[in-house]
């Protein structure tokens, strides 16, 4: 497996507020005092209006004037790392960017949301590490930030968090300690550079993006609902199905399925509300079983019913088990895109032993299916 400093792509990504210092520091840790060194390819900043204006002047700098990030990647002899303006992303709502993030709660959700998608946008490389550094903006942000990241970070992204020891996190015009030492001034008195302490704190954070549904993962679900949505995954399991709807809700989140996968499904579900004994098919009752619950599907005068009932009956026991396994086997990836999965398995279609035969059920209880 790659580390992080072995992928073709490093992000570093920052949440900053109005101490643009804390992306060279951070930088100096990773790719000059760090063993291996990991040498961002691209950086990128999430911040509100006023502290990404803030750090487009003091990092790329204004007028012609070298800013504090191209001062740095000199000093230290570090080319092709990709930072520009359009690559400091500000927190915006429906009427635009906003300054402060605390103006209202609406404010708040939607900064949530800004960092959620920044984040899933930036793991959805597979050639990309990204590493992501929660040390500046609000304690909000930074915990949105961190959050997002336990949702979609995969095994080689990192989190971390820097901090500057006194007195030079009190001077503003500290950005990293140079190459060549010099003196800085902080409440009158003068100090070397040579005295610096920076630290990075590796955060370890647990990845659930291995647990979660796809549908999540590629989706453009806001941060309230995708929480929202996993803490479903908690609940007691539940099969409820609208047979005149068409809707199948597993955990009360709806999953799609077309009419001959969703006849299946309430197919099984019904045997097992009834008690009946796991389905095997070769069962000489199968395609009538089958093409009554259909029928509820599509409408019993639909002339659907007819076209399926003649291709099912021209089929041997084989070629129907085959079409059995097929159905099961659309059904699960209809389950497993929505919930995960781990989440999916108490809902799909289980095999079990029957004297000596495979035999097919679902086994949830029939209290928690509810069929209406």
């Amino acid at each position: 497996m790659l580390q992080p400093h072995e992928y073709p792509r490093r992000i570093l990504l920052a949440v900053i507020g109005m101490t643009p210092q804390i992306l060279t520091e951070t930088l100096y840790k990773l790719a000059v005092d760090s063993s291996p060194a990991f040498v961002p390819t691209e950086v990128h900043l999430i911040s509100t209006a006023q502290g990404a204006n803030s750090a487009r002047n003091a990092l790329l700098g204004v007028g012609g004037d070298k800013g504090e990030f191209h001062r740095f990647c000199e000093d230290y002899c570090l080319e092709g790392i990709c930072f520009a303006s359009d690559h400091v992303h500000t927190i915006a709502g429906p009427d635009g960017p906003f300054v402060d993030d605390t103006e209202s709660a609406e404010h708040n959700t939607m900064t949530a949301d800004f960092i959620t998608e920044q984040v899933r946008h930036f793991t959805e490389d597979n050639q990309a590490a990204l590493h992501l550094s929660l040390a500046g903006g609000r304690k909000t942000m930074s915990y949105y930030a961190g959050y997002a990241l336990s949702l979609y970070g995969r095994m080689q992204d990192r989190l971390s968090h820097v901090l500057v020891a006194k007195p030079f996190q009190e001077n503003k015009d500290f950005f990293y300690p140079p190459p060549r030492p010099q003196r800085i001034a902080v409440n009158n008195t003068w100090y070397s550079t040579e005295e610096s302490r920076i630290i990075l704190s590796d955060i370890p954070f647990v990845r659930m993006r291995y647990q979660i549904p796809e549908a999540l993962l590629t989706g453009s679900a806001g941060f309230q609902e995708t929480v929202e949505t996993i803490q479903r995954f908690s609940s007691p399991e539940t099969i409820e199905i609208d047979i005149r709807c068409k809707q199948v809700r597993l955990n009360a989140l709806k999953v799609r399925m077309g009419d001959a996968d969703l006849a299946l499904y309430l197919w099984m579900c019904q045997r097992r509300k009834n008690g009946e004994p796991p389905f095997i098919p070769d069962e000489d009752a199968f395609v009538d079983e089958y093409i009554a619950v259909y029928s509820k599907i599509v409408g019993e005068w639909s002339g659907r019913i007819d076209r399926v009932e003649e291709v099912a009956r021209g089929r041997d026991a084989a070629q129907q088990k085959e079409w059995f396994l097929q159905r099961k086997s659309k059904l699960k990836k209809a389950v497993v895109s929505v919930l995960g999965e781990r989440a999916a398995r108490p809902f799909l279609i289980q095999t079990v032993e029957v004297d000596g035969q495979a035999g097919y059920l679902v086994e949830m209880e029939p209290r928690d299916i509810l069929i209406s």
